[in-house]
């Protein structure tokens, strides 16, 4: 971690695709076994060569993920202006316009941490996201102040409730990830041919509080600079019931997340099988 931030940025890719490259062929064969199945489902007729062409740069763009989250410290604004971009940026803004609040949904798909610090370096948006705090308090506070470092502020996913809808309420920005079910109390929606727990925590805020619940996904360029994708409002159904109105956005966000993976696989760094397995984080 502290040779990620004091290595030149080139240099420090390169460790960490080496790095990565040992732990696709030695190290997490369990983790390889899980990205695999994964990207199997995703692409059911590819060939066997084009999975493990895929697989293993998801091994490789989860160690500049980790190198860039341990330099965030030394991204300046200078930095944001010349490596970020972002497209829907309005779907963001007008909302807060409007006196709404935006809560964005994003999901585990390439560096995620780059659109709420975008939105705030770049844009000066008041920005929150919702963490699960880790078990060691070093290494949570050292998450916090990474985050920090950019003017985002940090939700615990065990007080994201109250928190959340108080932030909204003040007309703020809230990312959260709406890709994995942490608490056991999921939704299941049908995602790439098969029932999937999805949370229903983004979708039940957003109806509550109003405010409007953007799709918002983080993208790798070849030269590692990202575009943030701000995608269209998910909207509710006028009809039906609170249930069935939080399954219809659950499912619109869960195919625009497909679309997304099928473009982007290589960037998917999903460790365990998605389908079977609980996350454990």
């Amino acid at each position: 971690m502290f040779s990620t931030s004091v290595l030149p940025q080139r240099f420090a890719y390169w460790v960490a695709l080496r790095i990565a490259d040992l732990g696709y062929f030695l190290g997490d064969r369990k983790g390889r076994k899980a990205i695999m199945k994964n990207l199997r489902r995703v692409f059911p007729d590819e060939p066997e060569s084009r999975i493990i062409f895929e697989a293993r740069w998801v091994f490789r763009n989860w160690g500049k993920y980790l190198t860039e989250f341990f330099r965030f410290s030394c991204f300046n604004e200078t930095y944001f202006l010349r490596h970020t971009s972002s497209t829907g940026l309005k779907n963001v803004t007008q909302p807060l316009k409007d006196k709404r609040g935006t809560l964005i949904m994003s999901a585990h798909l390439s560096n995620w941490e780059m659109g709420a610090a975008y939105l705030s370096v770049k844009h000066g948006l008041p920005v929150n996201v919702v963490a699960a705090q880790h078990v060691y308090d070093k290494i949570d506070k050292m998450f916090i102040n990474e985050r920090k470092s950019k003017g985002v502020e940090v939700i615990y996913t065990h007080e994201a409730g109250r928190k959340v809808m108080r932030a909204l309420k003040s007309n703020e920005i809230v990312c959260i990830l709406g890709d994995r079910d942490v608490t056991g109390g999921g939704l299941e929606v049908e995602f790439f041919g098969k029932p999937c727990a999805f949370p229903q925590g983004p979708a039940r805020l957003a109806m509550k509080t109003g405010a409007a619940l953007i799709p918002g996904f983080v993208l790798r360029r070849t030269n590692d600079s990202f575009v943030v994708q701000f995608q269209d409002e998910l909207k509710f159904p006028e009809e039906g019931t609170k249930d069935e109105k939080v399954k219809a956005v659950i499912e619109e966000y869960a195919r625009r997340l497909e679309q997304m993976i099928r473009e982007h696989p290589e960037e998917w760094p999903a460790f365990y099988d998605v389908w079977e397995e609980k996350w454990e984080g």
